[in-house]
C-alpha cells in the first residue's frame, strides 16, 4: 500500500519532463523535445498530441508552444500567495532601479520559488526565471526564508535535499550555517557571494506579517561580481531592499 503513494507514476513523470522541456524552449519541434528531454520521439510525439487535444499546447506547422490555457494553472497557485499582488510593482521597480535582477521567492518543498522575476536590459542571463526552484542554503532569497524557519523545519529540509556544494563558496557545514542564518535573523539582511553562481552575488531580506511575524516570502536583487561589490553590496542594495520590504511588510499586514 505504502509503494503504491510514494512510487512515482512513470508516465505521468514523463508528460510533465516533456512539458517542461517544451516551456523552457520556448517553441520547438518533436526532434528538438526529445533532444533536450532525452526520450524518443515517438514517445514525444503521443504526449504531444495528447496535450493538443486537452488544450495545453497549439501548435503552429510542425512545432508546439504552451498554451494560455496553462495560465489558469499557474493563476490559481498564485492567488494562494498573499505576496504576489504587493510585489509585483516592487520587483518590477527594483529591476528598473538597480539595473539588475529582482524577485520575490517564497519556500515551497523545501525550495525558495520565485513567483515574480524581473531583469533589467542590462542584466546579466542566468538560469534564473518565473517559478524556479532555488537551495535555500545557497542563495539571498532562500537563506532569508531559511533563518525563519524552526529547527525541526531546518533539519526537515537538509534530510529531504542536504547542503549541495554549487561553487567553492557553498556553505555546506552545519554548524556553519546556522551561525550565518543566526546573523540573518538579527540583521534582516541575507548575502549569496558567489554561493550558488560564480560570479554573481545577491542580497535578500524576508518579508514578514508585521502583527503575526509569519514568513511570507524574501525579496532578493541579484548581478554580477563586477557591479555588485563593496559599498553597493553590502550598504546600498541593502539599504534599498530594506525599504522596500518595509513598504511591502505594511502594505500586506494593514491592507
Amino acid at each position: 500500500m505504502g509503494d503504491e503513494h510514494t512510487t512515482p507514476m512513470k508516465s505521468v513523470v514523463t508528460a510533465l519532463d516533456i512539458l517542461e522541456t517544451l516551456q523552457e524552449q520556448g517553441t520547438a519541434g518533436v526532434s528538438e523535445i526529445a533532444d533536450a528531454s532525452g526520450r524518443p520521439k515517438s514517445t514525444v510525439h503521443r504526449h504531444l498530441d495528447t496535450f493538443l487535444e486537452c488544450g495545453y499546447v497549439v501548435k503552429e506547422d510542425t512545432e508546439y508552444c504552451i498554451a494560455l490555457k496553462s495560465l489558469r494553472l499557474a493563476s490559481s497557485a498564485l492567488s494562494r500567495q498573499l505576496v504576489y499582488p504587493v510585489t509585483k510593482s516592487v520587483v518590477q521597480e527594483l529591476a528598473a532601479e538597480t539595473g539588475e535582477s529582482a524577485a520575490i521567492a517564497v519556500e515551497e518543498n523545501g525550495r525558495a520559488v520565485y513567483l515574480c522575476y524581473d531583469r533589467a536590459n542590462q542584466a546579466v542571463r542566468t538560469d534564473a526565471r518565473l517559478g524556479i526552484q532555488l537551495c535555500l542554503h545557497c542563495t539571498g532569497a532562500g537563506k532569508a526564508i531559511f533563518a525563519h524557519m524552526s529547527e525541526a523545519e531546518r533539519d526537515a529540509v537538509i534530510e529531504q535535499h542536504g547542503l549541495p556544494k554549487k561553487t567553492d563558496r557553498t556553505i555546506t557545514d552545519r554548524d556553519e550555517l546556522e551561525d550565518e542564518l543566526a546573523e540573518i535573523r538579527e540583521t534582516g539582511l541575507s548575502f549569496d557571494d558567489e554561493e550558488r553562481v560564480d560570479g554573481m552575488r545577491g542580497i535578500a531580506t524576508p518579508i514578514q506579517n508585521r502583527e503575526t511575524g509569519e514568513l511570507l516570502g524574501a525579496l532578493t536583487v541579484a548581478g554580477p561580481t563586477r557591479r555588485i561589490n563593496g559599498e553597493r553590496f553590502r550598504t546600498e542594495l541593502p539599504d534599498l531592499l530594506r525599504r522596500a520590504s518595509k513598504m511591502v511588510e505594511v502594505n500586506i499586514t494593514y491592507s
